[in-house]
């Protein structure tokens, strides 16, 4: 069956509507997590919230390697101010926090200055969270 241009995108027109609800509300940017989707994970915090939705986030794959990972070490900032390592997710409850952007270092270098080699894990809080 040959079909034309005019009708092959016609037949395809449906594809990004049912891309996009199987999405989920999941935003577009594979670096940022709302906070939707922080608390359809379930999960008692940040961190596991993160290892849930976005794994590769928390860690990096070796230069020539196609199955080794190793962990990935951000710098956190919560509200733009620097407050520690990765740790810092695990005391911070998932229905605090409003957004979560992860800067890699080259990003990071760009932004802020080379410091932060393993980039930086950019955490908003909800309006009214201390």
């Amino acid at each position: 069956m040959w079909l034309s241009l005019p009708r092959l995108v016609g037949a395809l027109s449906p594809l990004p509507i049912l891309i996009a609800c199987a999405a989920g509300g999941a935003t577009s940017d594979p670096s940022v997590i709302t906070a939707p989707e922080l608390s359809s994970s379930r999960a008692a915090n940040t961190y596991d919230a993160i290892r849930h939705i976005r794994p590769e986030l928390l860690r990096t794959r070796d230069p020539g390697s196609l199955l080794f990972f190793t962990a990935r070490r951000p710098v956190v900032a919560v509200n733009d101010t620097l407050v520690g390592g990765v740790e810092v997710l695990r005391a911070l409850p998932v229905d605090e926090v409003a957004r979560i952007e992860y800067v890699s270092a080259w990003g990071a270098a760009n932004r802020y200055g080379w410091r932060f080699g393993n980039g930086i894990m950019l955490v908003t809080k909800r309006a009214g969270s201390r």
